[in-house]
């Protein structure tokens, strides 16, 4: 994966999806992009991330399909960061060049300067939901881990697994990085839910410190045809803001 003509190529999807593209900052010689695009208040806040591991590529891939189709939702707040670790991305690593998996760098006092340059851009802005687009290595299908202060937030994880499966099939793994998982579902135990880690995953830096009471990290099983991953994760998008904003009130 080219790094710099996809940038180019996000440039422009962005640009015709109706996207303000920017910089919040640089790795080396690589900008670190953002996507935004705003509607005003009462409009739903939706926080998009992929590529925070370098060796994922399906999700950065994923973000420009779906603005190539202009299949983000027009009605709703947007931000978008298509690719928070390009440094990893050209390297082909999980980590960023200093060796930070920034997934585990999210607590309050973050390490790498990636994961430094996108909070301070993001400030105390508020979002309603966060997707986290993620592939997995040992994965042997789409699986998915959905945290909702919904009571019906388990209804998040039933359409995406619905929409993705047919492109990748489903983990069928009961154990997930050691966490219990059932029929593509993960289900970690809630002593992962401390605002005070210092490893805090991106997704859970968003629940306790951004207003997100809906977080959804995708997974697509790495040794799979990237098609089908990228299709999977488009797919699983889709389904989930669908729902969302049918349940949507300001």
């Amino acid at each position: 994966m080219n790094i710099e003509i996809y940038l180019e190529r996000l440039k422009d999807a962005a640009r015709r999806a109706g996207f303000t593209y920017s910089c919040y900052g640089t790795v080396g010689d690589t900008a670190l992009p953002v996507l935004e695009r705003i509607h005003g208040n009462g409009a739903p806040e939706i926080y998009v991330s992929a590529g925070v591991h370098g060796d994922e590529p399906a999700g950065p891939m994923a973000v420009l399909d779906l603005l190539r189709r202009k299949a983000l939702p027009e009605t709703a707040n947007l931000v978008v960061f298509p690719l928070v670790n390009p440094a990893g991305l050209v390297a082909g690593t999980r980590e960023n060049p200093d060796g930070i998996d920034l997934n585990r760098d999210y607590g309050l006092q973050p390490r790498a300067a990636e994961t430094r340059a996108q909070m301070d851009w993001l400030g105390d802005r508020q979002f309603n939901i966060t997707l986290c687009l993620h592939e997995d290595y040992d994965g042997q299908g789409f699986y998915i881990y959905a945290h909702s202060g919904d009571s019906d937030g388990e209804e998040y994880a039933a359409p995406a697994l619905k929409a993705a499966g047919p492109w990748t099939g489903i983990d069928p793994r009961t154990l997930i990085d050691e966490m219990p998982a059932r029929e593509g579902r993960m289900y970690p135990p809630l002593d992962v839910l401390d605002p005070g880690r210092p490893d805090l995953p991106e997704a859970l830096r968003l629940h306790f410190h951004h207003g997100s009471t809906i977080t959804v990290t995708t997974e697509t099983p790495s040794g799979q045809p990237i098609y089908n991953r990228v299709q999977a994760q488009c797919a699983a998008v889709e389904a989930i803001l669908k729902v969302f904003l049918e349940r949507f009130r300001p």
